[in-house]
């Protein structure tokens, strides 16, 4: 007898209905990281056949959400994991992570308007004396941290946002798009991996000299105009990129 989890008439494919029950429970922390989901016990727990239990695991694997062990089984892996696609626009990521049920959070601070570091500054093409709109943004993930941003914005001197303008997925740059009409055009990113900082690995959270992985993005508006940078550290176990390429 299939399990009540398990809608037989929904029209949804049995692999995928596995796939997202074990899901949701992996997120909000039911199953236990230690025992492992061996094919038998999800056979019996679903009352399905082998090929939607395999094909189920098969996509929790390339997802991040399970891993397996030689004769042993198939693993929870703890924490938060977000898989970004390549078309999630800037400035989405919040909403992006509010509807993986996530329950992102955000605080902003040093909102101020500052000389960038000379790398940004050569990013950017400003001059050397040009100041630029400057806090840091952390972000977290159920609860626990995700990611810390610093980001600077290219900007008139009267564009001076609040932290409660900010604060919970508030954009700088969709603000500055409302007031001044400057509208983003597209965004170039660079992603390495690197050890964490005694400050990163405060606000993140983890061991000094962790892996970390950085991603530093350029804003460019309509017209090809640098007009923002920003750096995001993240957990490199919690956050995969991906990105497409054309011919």
């Amino acid at each position: 007898m299939a399990s009540p989890e398990i809608d037989l008439d929904s029209g949804v494919p049995l692999y995928r209905q596995v796939m997202e029950i074990l899901r949701a429970e992996i997120i909000s922390g039911a199953l236990d990281p230690a025992v492992p989901m061996t094919e038998a016990k999800l056979i019996a727990r679903f009352g399905v056949s082998a090929a939607p239990i395999k094909q189920a695991l098969t996509e929790l694997t390339r997802e991040g959400f399970v891993y397996r062990k030689q004769r042993l089984g198939t693993f929870p892996v703890t924490g938060v994991r977000v898989d970004r696609p390549a078309d999630l626009k800037t400035g989405d990521l919040y909403r992006f992570l509010e509807d993986r049920g996530l329950h992102p959070s955000s605080e902003v601070s040093g909102i101020k308007r500052v000389v960038p570091p000379a790398p940004v500054r050569q990013r950017l093409n400003t001059a050397d004396d040009e100041k630029l709109l400057h806090f840091v943004r952390s972000i977290s993930a159920d609860g626990k941290p995700f990611a810390e941003n610093d980001i600077y914005i290219r900007s008139p001197e009267d564009f001076l946002p609040s932290e409660e303008e900010l604060r919970d997925g508030g954009s700088a740059l969709t603000l500055l798009e409302r007031k001044y009409g400057i509208s983003l055009d597209h965004a170039e990113h660079e992603a390495w991996a690197t050890t964490a900082q005694a400050q990163q690995a405060q606000a993140l959270n983890i061991p000094e000299g962790s892996p970390l992985l950085v991603i530093d993005t350029v804003f460019y508006a309509t017209g090809g105009v640098a007009v923002g940078w920003r750096s995001a550290v993240h957990r490199p176990e919690e956050f995969k990129f991906h990105f497409v390429t054309t011919n």
